[in-house]
């Protein structure tokens, strides 16, 4: 017997920024106590944004959005139906300029610690601490 879903009988309440983010929240809290740690830190990677019925989320590189796309599925039902809006869609995007924002070495962490907090300078500076 095929079932037959009628998509315009789906429904579609409106959505609120809060209502999607907890939803969201809800979900990565779902995959880390799953133990599906991975696919939790590639969602935590940037908060989306809803516009309209689109999920927008951008990533630092094509890698994390092929792994999404991979992993929408459950996602995307988990969301449609906690939230009651059948036309919800992902909008993945890659914006490499994004990986600039995370620090490897010493120093650049340094530097990134110092732009949040000047203090940082002066408590090298009075304990001669070695940042290299």
């Amino acid at each position: 017997m095929e079932v037959v879903v009628d998509v315009e009988d789906l429904p579609k309440e409106k959505v609120t920024e809060e209502d999607f983010l907890s939803a969201w929240k809800s979900y990565v809290e779902r995959l880390h106590a799953n133990g599906e740690k991975i696919m939790a830190s590639i969602l935590e990677i940037d908060t989306p944004k809803l516009v309209d019925t689109n999920i927008k989320i951008t990533f630092p590189n094509d890698t994390l959005r092929v792994e999404l796309e991979k992993a929408q599925h459950p996602l995307m039902e988990f969301l449609r139906k906690s939230l009651r809006n059948y036309d919800l869609k992902l909008d993945i995007s890659v914006n490499e300029e994004v990986s600039k924002k995370y620090v490897y070495t010493t120093l650049e962490k340094f530097e990134k610690l110092k732009e949040k907090n000047s203090n940082i300078e002066l408590l090298r500076k009075t304990f001669g601490l070695d940042v290299t």
